[in-house]
């Protein structure tokens, strides 16, 4: 249930943060806004199928989490040479690998459980 939670709530996280990007005055990011309500839809999808197809929904989850950590580490260098502030970037990087690190213990708790702890 912790797991479905932590996908939904990534997933709003998501769609805020397009949202936001794209309201900003002086960023106006179209891509920001298709990117992050994109993905944050597709989290919130995750979320809705763990109950019933829980494998299916966390290594969906874990691998966009993925993808969306290495378009940040890719932004971040163009942030750097662009000399702009990083902070934005580096705190999406930082959440994007917390959600990868969390989906993966819980699938290691999981694989452990059902070999009975061997």
């Amino acid at each position: 249930m912790l797991y479905r939670v932590v996908i939904g709530l990534y997933g709003l996280v998501n769609i805020a943060g397009g949202l936001m990007a794209f309201l900003m005055p002086n960023v106006r990011s179209i891509w920001s806004l298709i990117v992050g309500g994109i993905s944050g839809i597709l989290f919130l999808v995750f979320a809705a199928i763990g109950g019933n197809k829980p494998g299916l929904a966390f290594r969906g989850a874990a691998g966009l989490a993925f993808l969306l950590a290495l378009f940040w580490v890719y932004r971040i260098t163009e942030i750097v040479r662009e000399g702009k502030s990083q902070m934005m970037a580096v705190g999406n990087l930082a959440l994007a690998m917390a959600v990868v690190l969390f989906l993966g213990l819980g699938h290691l708790v999981s694989m452990r459980k059902k070999t009975g702890g061997h």
